[in-house]
């Protein structure tokens, strides 16, 4: 990732756009707080652009090609995917509007949002999995933790435990900041909902 680019069959893929990068947004006073302006670095890790070993087993790269292989910040073989790369293109975008974003819990430690992409002629949801913590007054460190489309026919999509399959527990990108930031803790808005 941190070169920039991964060259896969005599093909490079840029990179470039995953780097690390920041941005500001405004989070308005409160009746107990005064108005800030937040800093975010953002972190993208190689999942975003890369698969792991799923419920068949392990990658062969004997057959996926060994060019394809990457480490991921735990040192866990995964597989460049082009289809990912490709999605990965929207990610600056996305991260660029996830001050006015709404973001869902996913019922672990990270968050989720979605963002609809019409990509050939089909409209899909390209889910953004993301960390984020304090990292220094008015500073957070976001990390992209993984991004993809679900593909109706896998078994994530039946409802894998951690994915918020009815959307109710909802959360504003720039509330939760907030909180963060003031070392609140963040409810999950649907607990108490029958």
């Amino acid at each position: 990732m941190r070169r920039g680019f991964i060259d896969v069959a005599d093909v490079r893929y840029d990179l470039a756009h995953l780097l690390a990068s920041a941005f500001t947004f405004a989070i308005p006073a409160a009746p107990r707080f005064p108005a800030v302006t937040a800093t975010v670095h953002v972190e993208y890790t190689s999942h975003c652009v890369s698969f792991g070993a799923g419920a068949t087993g392990p990658l062969d790269f004997e057959v996926l090609g060994n060019a394809r292989r990457i480490l991921d910040h735990r040192n866990v073989a995964r597989a460049f995917c082009p289809d990912r790369h490709r999605w990965s293109l929207n990610l600056p975008a996305i991260i660029a509007q996830l001050a006015e974003r709404r973001c869902y819990f996913t019922g672990r430690s990270n968050w989720l949002v979605i963002e609809d992409i019409d990509d050939r002629g089909e409209a899909v949801e390209y889910e953004v999995f993301f960390r984020l913590r304090r990292a220094a007054a008015a500073q957070l460190r976001l990390v992209i933790e993984s991004a993809y489309v679900r593909n109706p026919g896998s078994p994530q999509a039946a409802g894998k435990p951690g994915i918020p399959r009815n959307r109710r527990s909802i959360v504003r990108f720039r509330v939760m900041a907030a909180k963060i930031l003031r070392g609140e803790s963040i409810r999950d808005p649907s607990l108490g909902r029958q």
